[in-house]
């Protein structure tokens, strides 16, 4: 019984003094001393009036903010979760495999070329829907390379010969 007593009382000076705070302190903390004492000397002028709440309005409210806390904070977690999944994914899509990566490095020096893509593709005649190879993802300039191709020349560091 004691505890609870004690457990509103705090509550109750906390939430007093959290509420003159907000009502009283209008003066940025930087100000000159005159000016805050002029602030504070026009506020008293106001009629405040507040009641005390009860204990288990204080609990109350006290849960709703702590449950609030808690769904901004899973909120902002799901948030940071879902960009790094896509950054993993946008990394994994544009990553050249290995045995393309010589002919990359030939064609277009390794860049995405806004035109020809990674592998200096001139003939894409607008495969799978997109105006040019730069326009395309990696992995559809790999699908025409597939079907076109059929793979990397032979030995590394080789150009294609189209």
């Amino acid at each position: 019984m004691r505890t609870r007593i004690a457990l509103a009382t705090a509550l109750a000076v906390i939430t007093v003094s959290l509420v003159f705070l907000a009502i009283f302190d209008t003066a940025p903390t930087a100000s000159a001393r005159g000016a805050r004492h002029s602030a504070i000397a026009h506020t008293r002028a106001q009629n405040v009036s507040m009641k005390l709440m009860s204990y288990d309005k204080a609990h109350q409210e006290a849960q709703f903010i702590a449950y609030t806390n808690a769904v901004e904070a899973h909120e902002v977690q799901t948030y940071l979760t879902e960009v790094a999944y896509l950054k993993a994914m946008a990394a994994a899509n544009d990553t050249i495999p290995a045995a393309w990566m010589a002919t990359a490095i030939c064609e277009e020096g390794g860049r995405d070329d806004p035109v020809s893509g990674y592998f200096g593709i001139k003939e894409w005649h607008g495969f799978d829907g997109y105006p040019a190879a730069g326009s395309a993802p990696l992995s559809v300039q790999l699908a025409w390379e597939a079907e076109y191709i059929g793979g990397p020349p032979d030995a590394p560091g080789e150009c294609h010969s189209y």
